[in-house]
């Protein structure tokens, strides 16, 4: 028997630490740790199950070559030097006749080791001179804001949490989606502090909350001007921080000033006194602190939306207590080296193209020079989980696009794969873990070796290096090296904190204080060390959304406490319901003559899903909601991204998966 330290590798804010306990090469528990001062000893919903999907029969164990049509999932078990010799063959054939960009990488957080996510595979990439990929399905919109009005992706430490006495839960939904902060939440409220939660659901954080603030879907950035515009016409805002520490706010100002509370209450469709109640409560009362999730900036004004929000809190001053001020994110709390760690010097000159991972329809499409002629795809499963899925699976079906898929489950993508080859999990390889919410940094230590002859990331793209003949000593260095190359010990943030330290203690916290107050005690990292109030640099014409019919209603597809995108979609444990639902106001459903229960066809002009409606208060009317990201299979081949667009953000080149429309009929 053995027990080891872990880290779950999902995308989530928790990054929770795991005791994992093995007998042989059998994980036979997987617990929350005890003494991480963040996870406390308990897992979330998805996780308390982890052993069904470590050993459940969908696992892929061996490489695989596809034998039948792209996407009928029927392959026949190889070698691994067969299946190296014949891929690596032919993606130095692709390169040498169309170039390395005819190679486009696709992966995300699907597993969120600073090793898994982006180390090893940058370098093959860079040294092959592959097209880069933008990595902004998730997160781009915001990072982009936070980065201008900030210079640095970093809020208030969560364990301050319970010293603030009023939080607004802004577009989050933690109790499905960051469980770890509700005791946090909770301890708050025991020491006299209030949760309001502005949210066009009614999720469960909202039903738990002193007050709901529930507006229309795509309206945050019209509440947030009118919010900071009457702030500023009655003269409540900070006038001495705001002069210290800012630039930009006359150009704030002009910004504001469309936006009376006349227009804002319509836009939202809140009361006046719901408004005004608001507003009297950020003004009020300290300290506060703004908590945005990631997905409100998932809308045509997503970048604004934070913008408005950070400057928000600025203008009241809120940075200036413990605890208070705008929390997104902490990613920018950890001295982490991706120069080093990714080595982009191994690139061409010129630099390859950028593809948006977000237009994966449009770069499939076989309409770019040069064409993408192979697609090579770890860490996400984008058949299921890319936006414009009619146009992605369009594209993965075409007969000279060479697909290699380096993946743990036969999943939808792999199903379309010529090549599937066995990925590890998280339990059965070495790797480090920071937080975009916490500030620990983590040593995630193997359990037991892979199952079968799957391998870790890093190792993959090790093998695949050699295979395609690209000799540069940088794409064999071992995970150890990749550790030590990736952990910045002479950050101020970082001090002492190293592999041999954390193979001490697994468990560090970065030496930032919780009582230090960011961008108040810090340096302010943006050009003229100011916080900036001053608007976007977007050009003035609005991002026209879709053409909305009459009886067309606004779809949004947040994540639930039983999905991490498609990561457990095929767990029966996690996911029990069998067939894909769309939940909608009894109002809706009388509308339309439908009934709870009623099979239905969702649809707009980009494809259509087949769904179960179900009676719900959780939308408002002229709302409704499915959960992602189911996988393709249990809806008949498709799922909610068939209604997903592939525009852009506003800012930053983000998604704008929750502005989006259809219409319903029955099945």
């Amino acid at each position: 028997m053995k027990t080891v330290h872990a880290v779950c590798p999902h995308d989530c804010y928790d990054t929770c630490g795991l005791t994992v306990t093995a007998d042989g090469d059998r994980i036979i528990r997987i617990a929350g740790d005890g003494e991480h001062p963040i996870t406390r000893g308990f897992l979330c919903f998805k996780v308390n199950h982890y052993e069904d999907r470590l050993y459940h029969p969908d696992r892929v164990l061996t490489p695989l070559r596809r034998v039948g049509p792209k996407g009928s999932g029927e392959f026949e078990p190889v070698s691994w030097d067969e299946a190296l010799a014949h891929v690596g063959a032919a993606l130095r054939a692709i390169v040498d006749e169309y170039g390395g960009e005819a190679v486009l990488p696709y992966s995300f957080s699907g597993n969120m080791g600073i090793l898994s996510e982006g180390s090893m595979d940058r370098r093959f990439f860079h040294a092959l001179g592959a097209s880069r990929l933008d990595r902004t399905i998730c997160t781009a919109a915001a990072g982009a804001a936070l980065r201008h009005v900030y210079g640095l992706q970093l809020g208030p430490d969560p364990e301050t949490l319970p010293r603030v006495r009023l939080v607004i839960l802004w577009g989050t939904n933690p109790m499905a989606t960051n469980i770890h902060e509700v005791p946090l939440l909770d301890t708050l409220r025991k020491n006299g502090g209030q949760i309001w939660c502005i949210d066009p659901l009614r999720t469960a954080t909202a039903a738990r909350s002193d007050r709901h603030v529930q507006l229309a879907p795509n309206s945050d950035y019209a509440l947030a001007m009118g919010l900071a515009r009457e702030i500023l016409r009655r003269g409540l805002y900070d006038k001495a921080f705001v002069s210290a520490k800012t630039t930009g706010l006359e150009a704030f100002q002009r910004a504001c000033e469309p936006w009376t509370k006349a227009r804002v209450i319509a836009e939202t469709g809140l009361l006046d006194a719901e408004f005004e109640s608001l507003l009297q409560a950020i003004v009020s009362v300290r300290p506060l602190l703004f908590r945005s999730g990631y997905g409100v900036q998932r809308q045509n004004d997503g970048a604004k939306v934070i913008w408005a929000v950070s400057c928000l809190s600025i203008l009241l001053g809120t940075l200036q207590d413990v605890g208070g001020g705008h929390l997104v994110g902490n990613g920018g709390a950890f001295g982490i080296r991706h120069d080093r760690l990714t080595r982009p010097d191994l690139m061409p000159n010129p630099r390859p193209r950028r593809v948006n991972m977000l237009t994966l329809g449009q770069a499939l499409s076989n309409r770019t020079r040069p064409p993408v002629k192979a697609l090579i795809v770890y860490n996400s499963n984008p058949a299921a989980t890319a936006p414009d899925q009619r146009a992605v699976l369009s594209g993965l079906q075409r007969g000279d696009l060479l697909t290699i898929v380096h993946e743990q489950m036969m999943t939808d993508t792999a199903r379309y794969a010529d090549w599937v080859f066995p990925a590890a999990m998280a339990m059965e390889t070495l790797d480090i873990h920071t937080s975009y919410w916490h500030r620990y940094v983590q040593l995630s230590v193997p359990a037991t070796r892979p199952l079968g002859e799957s391998v870790s990331n890093s190792e993959f793209f090790r093998r695949l290096a050699r295979a395609v003949g690209l000799d540069h000593p940088a794409l064999q260095a071992t995970d150890e090296e990749l550790i030590d190359d990736a952990i910045d010990s002479s950050h101020p943030w970082m001090s002492g904190i190293c592999r041999e330290s954390l193979e001490a203690r697994p468990v560090q916290k970065v030496r930032l204080a919780s009582d230090v107050r960011p961008f108040v005690d810090t340096p302010i990292p943006t050009a003229d060390g100011k916080l900036h109030l001053d608007p976007l640099p977007i050009g003035a014409d609005p991002i026209l959304g879709d053409v909305v019919p009459d009886d067309a209603l606004h779809l949004i597809s947040p994540s639930r406490r039983e999905s991490i995108k498609s990561s457990f979609g095929n767990i029966a444990t996690v996911v029990k319901q069998d067939e894909p639902e769309l939940l909608m106001h009894d109002v809706d459903l009388t509308r339309r003559g439908l009934t709870d229960g009623d099979a239905v066809v969702v649809f707009n002009a980009l494809g259509e899903t087949l769904m179960r409606v179900r009676a719900s208060d959780v939308p408002a009317p002229g709302t409704v909601v499915s959960y992602a990201v189911r996988w393709n299979e249990r809806g008949g081949g498709t799922n909610i991204n068939q209604l997903t667009s592939q525009r852009l953000s506003d800012y930053g080149g983000g998604g704008t998966f929750y502005s989006t429309w259809v219409r319903v009929r029955r099945a």
